[in-house]
């Protein structure tokens, strides 16, 4: 009888916890997302440097000239500084970036961003582990970060 009643139990508890999990799981799907991407410029508003993705908002002008504030997600801090060099302090409010992104299927601004591209044309994200690398090049190289690096310094010795 006890046996019963614990093989009765567990499949409850297997039963119960794959229901409470399904929303963790869901957690990684695009679905959400258009497959279709649109390119924006956008001046950054917040960066958003945590777990389990980093988020950034922008301002841009949709078609009738109104300001929208966008928010788009990349991957995971880690995932950032490994494969771009991203730190806590790569993107400032102000900075002025052109955005290539998925967006929500629903018309809400917000999306999955799959490229960022500086205002002198070089990447800082060349493309988006969220959204598979796609047609991308892939992580930027050891001399885009240095050329980067140097952009970066050479910036703030111009303060």
């Amino acid at each position: 009888m006890f046996g019963r009643m614990f093989v009765a139990a567990m499949l409850v508890v297997v039963a119960v916890s794959a229901v409470w999990n399904a929303p963790v799981l869901a957690h990684h799907g695009a679905s959400t997302f258009s497959p279709s991407e649109i390119t924006m410029k956008g001046t950054v508003v917040e960066y958003i440097w945590k777990n389990p993705h980093v988020l950034l908002v922008w301002s841009t002008k949709d078609d009738s000239g109104k300001t929208v504030q966008w928010t788009g997600e990349v991957a995971s801090p880690e995932s950032m500084m490994s494969d771009d060099g991203w730190r806590k302090d790569t993107f400032k409010q102000g900075d002025e970036l052109t955005f290539i992104v998925r967006p929500a299927k629903s018309g809400a601004p917000n999306g999955i961003i799959d490229q960022i591209k500086k205002p002198d044309g070089t990447f800082a994200m060349r493309y988006s582990r969220l959204a598979g690398s796609g047609a991308y090049a892939g992580a930027l190289t050891d001399a885009e970060k240095a050329a980067r690096a140097k952009a970066e310094a050479d910036a703030e010795k111009q303060k």
